[in-house]
């Protein structure tokens, strides 16, 4: 079902596939893979992706036809599906412990604390018709080496592992997954249903701050659930309630 192509090079998956839903060459399950990007991102435009060439999987998924109640719940079934993945293997083989994989709002996948995953989903638009939603996935799997401004809080499979992994491999293992959580996810309620099970761990975190898409900063906030629509609600200093819709939160 997948349409895999996949370059040495690229400066952004992302950039590429969105190019390709608004030029009408994309079909549905269309996957954009490289090896590298030279200007690979994350949700926050002044975030970057680095990526040692030929060491991590870095792909974009075209959806054109989608369910509808996944729609605005993509971000989320991306993230749990990387989840449904690499938790149970590492508990398994690595004897990493189950709790210690999490999924960190909105949609980063930690293991003791440090990034190994990330998903950024984006709907693509042609003035007031929905083109399709582009779904990026990049895995840290065999980069042991990162720039000294994350390296305290990024982490590759590797380093579990202590052997290169095959990138394919799990590059076909997650779109498996995908392809299986996709399915069996009927609902919006029942994506949000996993997603606050898979955050109640940030009830029992220390206060923390947030960065909103715009650049504004709050501090002091704790975790106070998630909405029906998938947003967080905090509780402010103050001890009123407030809701994010798509802000980056840091944790101590």
């Amino acid at each position: 079902m997948w349409n895999i192509t996949e370059y040495d090079e690229l400066p952004s998956t992302q950039t590429l596939a969105k190019e390709m839903l608004l030029s009408g060459e994309a079909e549905n399950f269309t996957v954009i893979v490289a090896k590298h990007q030279t200007e690979g991102r994350g949700r926050m435009k002044d975030r970057t992706w680095h990526d040692e060439p030929g060491t991590n999987l870095l792909m974009s998924i075209i959806y054109t036809d989608i369910p509808s109640h996944l729609n605005d719940n993509m971000q989320f079934v991306m993230a749990l599906s990387v989840l449904t993945l690499i938790r149970p293997w590492l508990a398994m083989e690595y004897n990493v412990q189950y709790e210690s994989v999490r999924l960190k709002w909105i949609n980063d996948i930690y293991v003791d604390k440090k990034k190994i995953a990330g998903v950024l989903t984006e709907a693509v638009w042609s003035g007031e018709t929905l083109k399709g939603i582009v779904a990026g996935i990049g895995i840290n799997i065999n980069q042991l080496l990162f720039p000294p401004e994350i390296a305290d809080h990024a982490i590759s499979l590797r380093h579990f592992t202590h052997q290169e992994l095959p990138i394919e491999l799990i590059r076909n293992l997650m779109l498996d997954t995908i392809h299986i959580c996709t399915t069996n996810y009927g609902s919006a309620e029942s994506v949000i249903l996993d997603l606050r099970k898979e955050l109640e761990w940030m009830r029992n975190t220390p206060a923390f701050s947030l960065t909103e898409p715009d650049g504004t900063n709050f501090s002091g906030l704790r975790y106070d659930g998630i909405t029906a629509e998938g947003a967080l609600q905090c509780i402010t200093p103050q001890g009123s309630k407030k809701i994010f819709q798509n802000a980056t939160v840091h944790i101590p």
